[in-house]
């Protein structure tokens, strides 16, 4: 897969102007996410910590609710800033939707150039809704 430069500038922006709304007051760490969907929308969203740390939301994962919530299923990239790793938690929640989509990687010493990594390489042994499905397929045999 391939992003043209105004597809990422704009997966930047969007990911920048979203860590603007995040709430982050327990890690001090917070994070806007982009997330391109497979028609072009980019939908954001940021980080939500709560008292209760398991109910805390990260941006990535806030960025694919919300995407899933206006009836989406299918993704190109996500863009995270600043950058950082998604948790195995949150890997295995995107590829609840398949593992199409990249993640944009920043390049060292490369100001603004990114590089895309695929999901397959950031989660190589997913479980996902085919596994189900060979799961049944056997005890039914």
């Amino acid at each position: 897969m391939k992003l043209d430069q105004k597809t990422i500038d704009a997966m930047v922006g969007a990911a920048s102007e979203a860590l603007k709304h995040a709430y982050a007051p327990y890690s001090g760490k917070p994070q806007g996410a982009a997330l391109l969907t497979a028609g072009g929308d980019i939908i954001c969203g940021a980080t939500l910590e709560f008292a209760t740390y398991g109910g805390s939301i990260s941006a990535d994962t806030a960025a694919l609710v919300n995407a899933a919530n206006l009836g989406h299923r299918q993704f190109q990239a996500l863009c995270l800033q600043p950058f950082d790793w998604p948790s195995g938690v949150t890997r295995q929640f995107y590829a609840e939707f398949g593992v199409e989509v990249s993640l944009l990687v920043p390049e060292k010493g490369e100001s603004g150039h990114y590089k895309l990594v695929s999901w397959p390489e950031l989660l190589p042994h997913h479980f996902g809704p085919k596994n189900l499905d060979q799961a049944n397929t056997k005890q039914e045999q």
